[in-house]
C-alpha cells in the first residue's frame, strides 16, 4: 500500500527542492556538543577542596576551580579541540552541596555563585521531582589528611581533598562508582566542570564505568536497550518510525549493573556520552548554571529503579477494562463505520473492550475543537451508550495543538485569553522556516499557564461526560524552544512539556471517571505517574517491530510500568505474517491496541485473512483468560516499580549473558516471551536464552533444566516461544470472553509449574491466596476450579 498524506500526514511526497536553501545542521543541534567542538569556550574545572561545613542533611564544600580555554589545535593533518589551562589566572571557587535524601540516595549540586537551581514555577504534578524534601537521615562525617568521609547506614561518600574527586561505597565498603578525571586534554568530553559559550552556562560531570559494567535507561530508546557505546539524541522529537535515535520519551535517568543509578534533575538541553568517547567513562551535561543530580544505590537494579521512583513517582494501576483489547485506526470516519467494526468484532468472537475514535470525530478531520461533528458523529451520548451496551468503552483522540482556524472556537477563545505560546513579538507562535512539512502553523497550548490548564481541563471533562472513557494525548514532544511560555523558558519546557500536558488530561479524566488512564505518546522523568504510554508511529516492518520491543524494554528500565504499541505497526500496511507476529507480541504486552494510519487502512484481524483472524483470536482468548495473572502482575509491578515487559537483565542481574538481550522479555514475574522478529522466509528457528533454573515450555509443558544457556526452538506461524518459571502458578478465567467484564473473577483454572508454589491473586480490592504443597492444591479448595500440576 502506498503511503499517502491521507494515511500519514507527516510524509512529504511533494517537497520543492528549490523552496528553501541549505539548512545549517547546527541550527537543529539540540545537544551540547558545541561546547566540545567550538573554539574559545571557557571552562572551570574542579581542582581541590578548600573547605567544608556540615549541614542538617549533609555538607557544603568549596572547591578551587582552575580556568581553561577550549582551543582548536592541529597536529599534522589532525584538527582537534584541546583544553588549555590559562596561565597566570587565579582559580575561582566552585560551591558543592551534598544532601542525603535517604540512606541510599544522595543529591549532588554545584555551581559558581550558588548551589540553588532556578525555581520552575509549575505545580508539583508537572515537575519531574516530586519528593521535594530529604528524609531525616542519620549520618556521620570524619576527616583525615586525605579524605572527608560521610557515612549513612547504607552508603559511604568519600571526597578526596587533593583532587576533589568523590567516590561511593556500600556499607560494607564495596566500591560502587567514582567521579572520572581525564589524564589528557583533548576536549572530547570533560569531567566535573562548568562551561561558558558566551550565551549559555552549562555544567558537566563524569563517572568511571567498569569494563564489564552495562548501563540502561534514558527513556524509550528504539536503537539499543543497553546504552554503553550508543549515541543518544536527548531532545524529545516526533520519532516517525522506530528505527532511529529519535524518541518521544527522554528520561534523564540511568541504571547500572553495578547497582547504582543517576537521575539528572534537569529538563534543559542535556547530553549523555556513555562510553561513546572514552570507553571507561559515563559523562553527562546540561545547559544549566547549577548541576543537580541524584546518585541512587540499591541491592539490586530493581531496587535502584524503585528508589528512583520514590523521587519521581510511581505508576498507578489503570482500570481492569484497559487490559482488554483496544481496536482503532486513523480514523473511523463516522458512527456507521464504528458500529460496523463493533458488530464484526462480536460476530468474529474477538474479545474486545475499547473502540477508539482518532483524529476525525470533529467537524473536519484534525480540526481539534473537542466537539463532535454533527454530521458524522451526531448524538454522541446516545451512540456511546449503545456501544457501552455492546460491551465497549470509547476512547477519543486530541492533541496539544489547536489549528489556527476562524471556525475553531477553541482557537479563538485561547487566542483572546492568552492561553497559547507566543513569539518574540507576542503574537501566536508560528514556525518561520521555509521547510516543507505538516502542522507548522498549529498554535500551541501553553500548559505552563494555570488558567490555560484549567480551561483545557474543563473542556476535557465535558468530553468525558458524553460517555468517553479515556483520552489519547497525542504529540506533546515537538514544542519549540524559541516560543514564549508563561512560567518557564522554552529550552527548559521542551522535554518537560509532555509531563505538564499529560498531567492536565490525566487528572481531568480522573476527576470525572475515577480511573488512572490516558493514552500518551510523549514523556520524560515522572511521566510514569500518568499511564499508559504507547510507542508512537512505528513502521509496518519487522525492523519496526524490533525497534518497538527495544523501546518497550528501555522505557521499562526507566521507571515505566505500563507500555503499549500499535499492533501491526502504524506507517504502511503489514503483511498477514507481520500482523500475526506483532499481535502475538502485542497481546503479551501490558496493554494491547490494534492501530494504523489511514481511514481505510484497517487493523481488524479478519481484514488480514482467515489464518490471521484465527491466530489473533487464539492469542486474544489466551490474554483474556489470563486476566487474573495480568491484573495481579500489574498491581505487583506498579507497587514495586517493575515493568510488566521486563528486560532479561532485571530477571538475572548477575548473569552477564542477559546484559544485551533485547529480543525477549519477562511478562510479569513468571512468563518468558520470545517474540518472532523475522519472517519465516528467513528462518523457522528461534534462539532463546533461559537463565539458570527450571523452565517449562508453555505449549508442550516440557521441563527444561538450564544452567544459563541458549536453546534453539522450531517456530511455526501458530505460536511464539513462551516459557514458565518453575515455582509459578498461572490463574485463568473462563475462555471465550466477550470483554473483561471489569473483573478478574471468578477463577476457572489453576496451573502449577512445580510441586510447591504460592501466589496471591489480586485486583487491588480482593485478594485470593493460592497455595500448592507437594503437588496438592491446598487453597482454595478445588470446588469448580480445574487444577493441573506440571512437574
Amino acid at each position: 500500500m502506498k503511503i499517502t498524506k491521507e494515511i500519514f500526514p507527516q510524509f512529504i511526497e511533494d517537497a520543492d527542492q528549490k523552496a528553501s536553501g541549505p539548512v545549517s545542521i547546527n541550527s537543529y543541534d539540540k545537544n551540547l556538543e558545541h561546547f566540545y567542538s567550538s573554539d574559545m569556550i571557557q571552562f572551570l574545572k574542579a581542582s581541590c577542596v578548600i573547605s567544608y561545613k556540615k549541614t542538617k542533611t549533609g555538607l557544603k564544600y568549596t572547591i578551587s576551580a582552575d580556568k581553561y580555554i577550549n582551543r582548536k589545535v592541529m597536529t599534522h593533518e589532525t584538527v582537534m579541540n584541546q583544553l588549555v589551562k590559562q596561565k597566570n589566572e587565579k582559580s575561582v571557587e566552585m560551591h558543592v552541596q551534598i544532601d542525603f535524601w535517604s540512606e541510599d540516595t544522595v543529591r549532588v549540586r554545584y555551581g559558581i555563585l550558588s548551589t540553588e537551581e532556578a525555581e520552575i514555577n509549575l505545580p508539583i504534578e508537572q515537575k519531574m521531582l516530586t519528593k521535594e524534601d530529604a528524609d531525616k537521615t542519620s549520618f556521620t562525617i570524619t576527616e583525615d589528611s586525605q579524605n572527608i568521609e560521610i557515612k549513612t547506614k547504607k552508603l559511604i561518600f568519600k571526597i578526596n581533598n587533593n583532587t576533589a574527586i568523590f567516590s561511593l561505597y556500600d556499607s560494607k565498603e564495596n566500591f560502587i562508582t567514582e567521579q572520572a578525571r581525564y589524564g589528557i586534554m583533548p576536549a572530547d568530553s570533560t569531567d566535573m566542570a562548568i562551561g561558558f559559550d558566551g550565551k549559555t552556562t552549562a555544567t558537566f560531570e563524569s563517572f568511571k564505568i567498569a569494563s564489564k559494567e552495562q548501563i540502561y535507561g534514558l527513556g524509550e530508546r528504539f536503537d539499543h536497550v543497553a546504552r554503553k557505546g550508543a549515541v543518544t539524541d536527548f531532545w524529545n522529537k516526533d520519532a516517525i518510525g522506530t528505527s532511529s535515535r529519535r524518541t518521544y520519551v527522554n528520561v534523564p535517568f540511568i541504571v547500572s549493573t553495578a547497582k547504582y543509578g543517576i537521575f539528572l534533575n534537569s529538563s534543559a538541553k542535556t547530553q549523555w556520552d556513555i562510553a561513546t568517547k572514552e570507553a571507561s567513562t559515563l559523562s553527562f551535561s546540561t545547559a544549566e548554571p547549577v548541576m543537580d543530580y541524584f546518585i541512587i544505590i540499591g541491592k539490586t537494579m530493581s531496587e535502584v529503579i524503585y528508589n528512583y521512583c520514590k523521587l519521581t513517582g510511581f505508576s498507578p494501576v489503570p482500570p481492569i477494562w484497559s487490559f482488554g483489547l483496544w481496536m482503532s485506526r486513523n480514523s473511523y470516519m463516522n458512527w456507521d463505520i464504528v458500529f460496523d467494526v463493533a458488530d464484526n468484532i462480536r460476530k468474529n468472537n474477538i474479545p474486545c473492550d475499547v473502540l477508539h475514535l482518532d483524529t476525525a470525530w470533529f467537524k473536519d478531520d484534525w480540526n481539534c475543537d473537542l466537539r463532535f461533528s454533527e454530521e458524522r458523529f451526531p448524538n454522541p451520548k446516545e451512540n456511546i451508550s449503545k456501544l457501552n451496551n455492546m460491551g465497549f468503552k470509547i476512547s477519543a483522540w486530541q492533541y496539544n495543538f489547536i489549528p489556527p482556524r476562524e471556525d475553531n472556537v477553541n482557537y479563538l477563545e485561547a487566542k483572546e485569553k492568552g492561553y497559547l505560546a507566543l513569539d518574540k513579538d507576542n503574537n501566536v507562535f508560528r514556525h518561520n522556516n521555509d521547510l516543507p512539512g505538516s502542522w507548522k502553523n498549529d498554535s500551541i497550548i501553553d500548559f505552563s499557564n494555570p488558567e490555560a490548564c484549567k480551561w483545557y481541563a474543563d473542556q476535557i471533562k465535558n468530553v468525558i461526560k458524553t460517555g468517553i472513557s479515556a483520552i489519547k494525548t497525542d504529540f506533546g514532544e515537538g514544542i519549540p524552544e524559541d516560543a514564549k511560555y508563561m512560567n518557564i523558558s522554552g529550552s527548559r519546557f521542551h522535554n518537560l512539556y509532555s509531563l505538564a500536558y499529560n498531567s492536565v488530561i490525566f487528572n481531568a479524566c480522573k476527576d470525572v471517571t475515577g480511573d488512572n488512564i490516558v493514552w500518551a505518546r510523549s514523556g520524560t522523568a515522572g511521566s510514569q505517574r500518568y499511564p499508559i504510554h504507547w510507542g508512537g508511529d512505528s513502521q509496518c516492518t519487522f525492523e519496526g517491530m524490533q525497534g518497538t520491543l527495544r523501546g518497550a524494554l528501555s522505557i521499562g528500565l526507566s521507571g515505566f510500568t505500563f507500555y503499549s504499541h500499535d499492533i501491526g505497526g502504524f506507517i504502511g500496511r503489514p503483511t498477514p505474517e507481520l500482523y500475526i507476529r506483532w499481535a502475538q507480541m502485542g497481546l503479551f504486552s501490558s496493554h494491547s491496541r490494534c492501530h494504523g494510519g489511514g481511514n481505510t487502512n484497517s487493523r481488524e484481524p479478519w481484514s488480514f485473512g482467515e489464518e490471521a483472524n484465527r491466530i489473533f483470536k487464539k492469542f486474544a482468548d489466551l490474554r483474556y483468560s489470563l486476566l487474573p495473572y495480568i491484573v495481579t502482575e500489574a498491581n505487583y509491578c506498579a507497587k514495586n516499580a517493575i515493568p510488566m515487559m521486563k528486560a532479561m537483565v532485571l530477571e538475572a542481574e548477575d548473569d552477564i549473558n542477559t546484559y544485551c538481550i533485547e529480543d525477549q522479555y519477562m511478562f510479569g514475574r513468571f512468563i518468558l516471551v520470545a517474540p518472532v522478529l523475522e519472517s519465516m522466509e528467513k528462518t523457522n528457528k528461534r534462539k532463546v536464552y533461559l537463565p539458570k533454573g527450571i523452565w517449562f515450555d508453555y505449549w508442550t509443558k516440557k521441563k527444561i533444566k538450564s544452567q544459563g544457556s541458549w536453546i534453539e526452538t522450531d517456530v511455526t506461524i501458530e505460536t511464539i516461544p513462551i516459557f514458565i518459571k518453575n515455582g509459578s502458578i498461572l490463574v485463568y478465567k473462563k475462555e471465550n470472553a466477550v470483554n473483561t467484564e471489569e473483573s478478574i473473577y471468578p477463577i476457572d483454572k489453576i496451573e502449577s509449574y512445580g510441586k510447591d508454589a504460592v501466589y496471591t491473586v489480586s485486583d487491588s480490592n480482593v485478594e485470593k491466596k493460592i497455595q500448592v504443597k507437594k503437588g496438592v492444591l491446598i487453597s482454595p479448595e478445588n470446588g469448580n476450579i480445574t487444577y493441573i500440576l506440571f512437574n
